[in-house]
């Protein structure tokens, strides 16, 4: 009995010794915080909280274009003037068309006496041209285009290709016609197929020079012109 009060006076002070060991741990740690907030405050820096959200992905790029680029098969990106030229079925005459942001002409001839001028549009994939001695009816695509054409009692089917220069259709200058009334289709391999009207005869025109666009008529050079579809007179 007479060692209870020394065992009770030791447990007092375990008890004690624990309590100051846990206030001396906190405030070593409370002390840690405050030097870590003083130094991020002298630098000018923050610590991000971490984030328990996943990085965002990267947005799904975006497929190249697809859109179509006009190849003057139509009027969808067609740049300037877009030639046709080239034979009517069965090759008993000759057709060029010459379209310019939907408005178009065309000369169809057999190169001895049957010829027509015509003019209208094309748009939407369709062409319609007329003119006093003849028609042209059709459509067109993939670079070409395909339908019937008729000069006074003559028709024909017709299926004509993008030609480049100097492929197309050609006619003495207006100015001139009194004295020669020629007009030409030239083909893309190079042949030109025309009719002539002088002193109130039809026949088949005399060649012209292609680079100059001259004609020689009588010993006299006479300019020849170029099929225009924005020409006042349609052509």
């Amino acid at each position: 009995m007479r060692f209870k009060a020394p065992l009770v006076t030791l447990g007092a002070g375990l008890v004690v010794a624990g309590v100051l060991y846990t206030l001396n741990v906190d405030l070593s740690n409370d002390v840690e915080k405050n030097q870590a907030a003083a130094s991020a405050k002298q630098t000018g820096t923050v610590a991000a909280p971490a984030s328990s959200q996943p990085a965002a992905d990267p947005p799904p790029s975006q497929p190249a274009s697809s859109a179509p680029v006009g190849d003057g098969s139509g009027n969808a990106g067609q740049q300037g003037t877009v030639t046709y030229a080239g034979a009517v079925d069965g090759g008993a005459a000759s057709l060029a068309i010459v379209v310019n942001n939907g408005k178009a002409i065309a000369y169809v001839c057999d190169g001895k006496k049957v010829e027509a001028w015509l003019n209208g549009t094309m748009a939407n994939g369709q062409v319609e041209l007329t003119g006093a001695k003849g028609s042209l009816k059709g459509t067109y695509g993939g670079g070409q285009v395909k339908g019937d054409v008729t000069a006074g009692t003559k028709s024909w089917g017709f299926t004509v290709k993008v030609a480049a220069a100097p492929s197309g259709l050609y006619r003495s200058a207006a100015s001139l016609r009194g004295k020669l009334d020629a007009s030409w289709v030239v083909l893309p391999d190079g042949r030109q197929v025309g009719v002539q009207t002088k002193n109130g005869e039809t026949s088949e025109a005399p060649p012209f020079d292609v680079n100059s666009k001259t004609a020689t008529v009588d010993g006299t050079k006479v300019p020849i012109e170029a099929g225009n579809p924005n020409a006042s007179s349609g052509y």
